[in-house]
């Protein structure tokens, strides 16, 4: 939980670099490498298990509090997986108290020229699949076969994709999961076969990234959404 010793962090008075559907960005006032990420007002836990039926809603409220879950999962994969995972996941520093409630402080991925970096879907809506996405998507796939976390769907806009002198690296933001509710029931790792499926699914994302490029017909609010402040 957040530190109460510490003064709260102003971000009222911030614009947020980007809009999740249950959480503001923030770019960290006090240190540009970090990023800040907020309960939306409109998706409070509160509001989110309310919206849910019997026998969701009997689970407990820090269940719905996608900060509290993000970082305690993200915790997780960077303590227990080999560093080709890591690699691919932002440092989580954990919860800090600002002005708009309790924060998950992480690593901001920003590229060579201090700009935020890119997700995935919008570098491939501006640039299409170059030699640089190519080596990337490549790379990451290698290095999350080694030893792949049981995530969610691997989802184009929940990654970003760092550029350095021409070179892409892809980093996950987002879409970690969520802690097993009976932890011997669910191994940390998937096997095979649920991984080639979802590079499959992955691929399959992409092409509709490209098909909808082609027809100049979406998707806007995502792509638009991530100011590179």
């Amino acid at each position: 939980m957040p530190s109460t010793n510490k003064p709260l962090i102003e971000l009222k008075n911030k614009e947020p670099f980007s809009s999740g559907g249950n959480r503001l960005c923030f770019r960290h006032p006090d240190d540009r490498a970090r990023c800040l990420k907020v309960i939306r007002p409109d998706r409070t836990p509160d509001i989110r298990r309310a919206e849910k039926g019997f026998p969701a809603n009997l689970r407990p409220l820090k269940a719905f509090d996608e900060n509290l879950v993000e970082e305690s999962v993200l915790r997780g994969l960077l303590h227990r997986f080999p560093s080709e995972i890591r690699r691919h996941l932002p440092q989580s520093y954990g919860m800090i108290d600002t002005d708009l409630g309790p924060a998950h402080e992480t690593d901001l991925i920003c590229d060579a020229d201090g700009l935020i970096s890119q997700t995935l879907e919008q570098y491939i809506w501006k640039y299409g699949i170059d030699t640089t996405v190519q080596t990337a998507i490549s790379e990451f796939k290698q290095d999350w076969s080694t030893r792949p976390p049981n995530t969610r769907d691997l989802i184009p806009h929940n990654f970003v994709i760092h550029i350095n002198e021409s070179k892409g690296h892809l980093y996950l933001i987002d879409g970690y999961g969520r802690q097993p509710r009976i932890k011997w029931l669910q191994k940390d790792t998937m096997p095979a076969s649920r991984l080639r499926r979802r590079f499959e699914n992955f691929d399959h994302r992409i092409a509709l990234i490209l098909e909808r490029k082609a027809n100049n017909n979406g998707p806007k609010h995502r792509i638009n959404n991530l100011k590179r402040t």
